[in-house]
């Protein structure tokens, strides 16, 4: 039997939804042969997970998120998994929807980010020599990254979300086979971004020198409402999303280098006012101290001049994101 039949079988034969870790056990109770794969095995054995549990668990989040014929109610925690039908449908996504839902509320560690927004003025133009020494961003991510931006203001055509798609394929956001992060369809990408036109067109004329509450409000609007990953953190995939729109205020956003730089971790929680709060923090207290300063700006003009020779240099943002990718390399 087929690991996702199985799956089917328990999410129907379940009088209530279940959560992936009732998934887990029942898998064990009653299909032993699907528990401790050579599969499951090979990945303890790697480090990519602590156990054969947790290594099962990976692989029914991921056919869940990915599956369209399952509906994940993450307004539980852990969340609950049933069928897809009319009834929920127009709530794919319940954290999503702009209705009061339970939830349970994370809040952000506190981090002053001054020591960091020096350590990347004093050492610019070491960390942007390391940069573009290492050459490791070619190919298909620069490509993409270019055709993405020089089509964002008309940010709804379908030709700008397939650069955009592709870019964050390219950016190891899709990973083929049963682990890693996945995303959503193409057309349910389309769909999420379509409904915000108006507000990504209007975000567009933010200048991150001028911001209020009221500019940052309708960036965490588009950001909640952003559906291009499948799996369950949002805030990688959507900041790329968001920057290959909105370069002008919003840098793209990653776990090893932004996350392990800025706060010592790669750790998210799968929150979506989390991820916001972390995110507009990032960008409040390091990207932008880091981009107004004169010297930096100075400095940046020069790299942005030379096209051929500095690709990367897109935008003051992507050079902040650039220099912190440096540093580790």
């Amino acid at each position: 039997m087929k690991f996702k039949d199985a799956v089917k079988i328990i999410v129907s034969s379940a009088d209530l939804p279940v959560t992936p870790q009732e998934i887990r056990d029942e898998i064990k109770m009653r299909y032993p042969a699907l528990y401790g794969t050579p599969a499951h095995v090979r990945n303890v054995e790697k480090g990519h997970y602590k156990d054969i549990d947790h290594a099962i668990l990976a692989q029914i989040y991921t056919l869940i998120g990915t599956c369209e014929i399952f509906f994940c109610d993450k307004t539980f925690k852990p969340m609950k998994i049933s069928f897809m039908n009319e009834t929920n449908r127009s709530v794919q996504s319940p954290r999503r929807a702009n209705i009061s839902v339970r939830r349970t509320a994370y809040s952000v560690k506190e981090i002053n980010y001054d020591d960091k927004v020096k350590n990347i003025l004093i050492n610019a133009e070491k960390y942007h020599q390391s940069y573009y020494k290492a050459e490791i961003f070619r190919g298909p991510s620069l490509y993409f990254h270019h055709r993405a931006l020089e089509t964002r203001k008309v940010p709804v055509p379908t030709s700008h979300l397939e650069y955009v798609y592709a870019t964050l394929s390219s950016w190891g956001m899709h990973r083929m086979g049963r682990g890693g992060s996945k995303m959503q369809s193409f057309s349910t990408f389309q769909r999420s971004i379509e409904i915000l036109k108006d507000k990504i067109i209007e975000a567009q004329k933010f200048n991150f020198h001028e911001m209020n509450e009221m500019k940052w409000a309708l960036l965490k609007e588009i950001f909640q409402k952003i559906n291009v990953m499948a799996s369950g953190t949002s805030l990688v995939g959507n900041s790329k999303v968001m920057h290959h729109m909105l370069s002008n205020i919003i840098p793209p956003i990653d776990r090893e280098y932004t996350l392990w730089f800025l706060r010592g971790n790669t750790n998210i929680k799968n929150d979506l006012d989390y991820e916001w709060q972390l995110m507009k923090g990032i960008i409040s207290e390091f990207f932008i101290p880091v981009a107004c300063d004169t010297g930096f700006q100075s400095k940046t003009e020069k790299w942005m001049a030379q096209k051929e020779e500095y690709p990367w240099d897109t935008s003051i943002l992507k050079v902040v994101d650039n220099l912190v990718i440096g540093s580790k390399k």
